[in-house]
């Protein structure tokens, strides 16, 4: 009898600590914290984040905040633009590989820095995307894009011969993937009607030819 009463009281007491275990191990989980870093002010998309645009903090590890940024992000930049206390998550920043290229537009809207463009080259009659929502590090003419490290050598290239360039504000939404689009396609497309026929591209209405002034007669001698 007093062996059942020495074993019960055993299991009692394992089983008291076992849940004031998990008590203090779910009061230690609640207290836990782990690093972030938030805005100190706005910033648009391609700034350069340094000391004064971020601040490190401490927030609770539990929730879901698990896909804060913990490491620093110093010297990196923003891949869109955010309001001031925003915790940084890694998807808020560009890969480390970009680069500064310029690249001359013929025709762009009004572009400043941290707009993003989609670019259109033309060749051989036909327009063709070559950069989508790109972030514009300078405004001007040339202007300064963000460009991915890999393809620097082909903007450059661009650059260097003068190929025509047109941007367009877009945030690369409903934009087709890959168009390829010739004069006579476009305007069937958005008249809605279909292009028969060459295109005069860049040209005004046509002048009519002069008409000749009619043949005098010839008078005859008496």
């Amino acid at each position: 009898m007093i062996r059942r009463q020495l074993v019960g009281v055993a299991l009692s007491l394992v089983v008291i600590a076992v849940i004031g275990l998990l008590y203090l191990q779910t009061i230690a989980q609640s207290r836990a914290t782990r690093d972030a870093w938030t805005l100190t002010h706005d910033v648009v998309a391609g700034a350069l984040l340094g000391a004064g645009d971020v601040r490190h903090i401490r927030v609770p590890a539990a929730g879901d905040e698990f896909n804060l940024l913990d490491a620093s992000p110093l010297h990196r930049r923003v891949a869109h633009r955010m309001s001031a206390q925003t915790l940084l998550t890694a998807d808020d920043l560009l890969d480390e590989d970009t680069v500064q290229v310029p690249v001359s537009v013929r025709i762009a809207p009004g572009v400043a820095e941290g707009d993003t463009l989609d670019v259109y080259a033309v060749v051989g009659g036909r327009t063709v995307l070559v950069g989508r929502r790109l972030i514009v590090a300078g405004a001007g003419n040339p202007m300064t894009l963000l460009v991915h490290a890999a393809d620097e050598p082909n903007w450059i290239a661009l650059e260097a011969n003068n190929v025509s360039l047109f941007a367009a504000k877009s945030s690369g939404v409903g934009v087709p993937l890959n168009p390829a689009v010739a004069v006579g396609d476009a305007i069937s497309s958005l008249s809605g009607t279909s292009q028969t026929g060459g295109v005069l591209a860049g040209s005004g209405p046509q002048t009519p030819a002069p008409t000749p002034p009619p043949a005098m007669p010839t008078p005859r001698p008496r």
